[in-house]
């Protein structure tokens, strides 16, 4: 993590380059010119992920495909084409990274690619063995949550903290897509931090950029956003993408809020001292106050320029002496009393 705690923004390609490798390494050239700290895809082999029981979400069922597995076949990419893509993000000096759905997966992503950390997507928080593998691994580790109560999250994190990993972080995410902003129930982001005690960011599936900026309010350090080239593509999670063209603004977004709610300084800032000087009062003479005069309370008021003695220290005013004439509508200064 670079300076001042700075947020990490995960853009997700997930399966939104439908398959395709050019359009995947194409994408990846255009994220880098986004400032983007992290880019992740999916793997998993359809086969050791759904039974022949499984069926479409609601959001998956607009497609040609007569089940999940060949949906899922569809949007895949080679374990090949996965070592060439981390290259590739490393000549584009940005971090690979990768949900695996399976242990066979998993394992490939830790051993042959040494991803940088474990993601846990939100539908796999209770697969026992991938669990208990990321749980004797020394990485960090990213616990999407949605679809999850404390309940559910409690068992998973008991599971990942047998061998007392510390490194974690939960993403409050709500798995639906796109999520409509009546959902997204940001609160819970303070309830998982005061619950856990762990770093909690944010997976977005709205297609809205507010809810990442609230979020880093409430002191998130992490953004997922799914990301695609276009909308129009057929796919099911391009419709609660950003379009790449969209993400360049949205990490600029990011950024400034980071800078809006990172200064925790409980005094003045330093750019306020001249306004402050400008715009306050000081205790100011009255009128005439010849020297020796036994200073009383007619002899003041409150006037501008604030870098004199304060309207709120006049009773340490009141009953001293002037050591010096002082003209009428003049800042009193504690050196010219006794």
């Amino acid at each position: 993590m670079k300076k001042q705690n700075k947020v990490k923004i995960i853009a997700e390609i997930g399966p939104n380059h439908n398959g395709n490798f050019k359009l995947a390494k194409k994408m990846l050239v255009h994220l880098s010119k986004t400032k983007v700290d992290i880019v992740k895809f999916q793997l998993g082999n359809p086969d050791n992920i759904y039974s022949k029981d499984s069926i479409f979400a609601n959001y998956q069922k607009n497609t040609k495909y007569k089940n999940p597995i060949s949906l899922s076949k569809k949007n895949q990419l080679s374990q090949k084409s996965h070592e060439y893509l981390k290259k590739l993000c490393n000549e584009l000096k940005m971090i690979y990274s990768c949900t695996a759905f399976d242990l066979k997966s998993l394992i490939f992503l830790d051993k042959k690619l040494n991803i940088p950390f474990f993601k846990i997507a939100s539908g796999e928080i209770h697969s026992l063995d991938m669990l208990e593998y990321i749980s004797k691994s020394r990485k960090p580790v990213i616990l999407s949550t949605g679809m999850s109560n404390i309940n559910d999250i409690s068992q998973s994190l008991k599971i990942l903290k047998q061998y007392k990993k510390k490194n974690i972080s939960l993403l409050h995410c709500v798995s639906s897509y796109p999520t409509k902003l009546k959902d997204m129930n940001l609160k819970r982001i303070d309830i998982l931090k005061n619950k856990f005690k762990l770093e909690v960011g944010l997976s977005d599936h709205s297609v809205s950029l507010i809810p990442a900026i609230v979020a880093i309010t409430k002191g998130a350090t992490i953004i997922e956003k799914h990301v695609t080239f276009s909308k129009k593509l057929k796919g099911p999670d391009h419709q609660a993408s950003l379009e790449i063209s969209e993400f360049k603004d949205f990490v600029n977004m990011i950024r400034e809020a980071e800078i809006l709610c990172n200064t925790k300084l409980n005094k003045i800032n330093f750019s306020e001292i001249n306004v402050k000087n400008v715009s306050r009062k000081s205790i100011v003479s009255a009128n005439f106050i010849p020297k020796g005069k036994k200073i009383q309370s007619d002899d003041l008021c409150f006037k501008r320029p604030g870098y004199g003695v304060s309207p709120l220290n006049k009773k340490k005013i009141l009953g001293k002496r002037s050591s010096k004439n002082i003209e009428a509508d003049k800042i009193i200064l504690i050196k010219d009393l006794y």
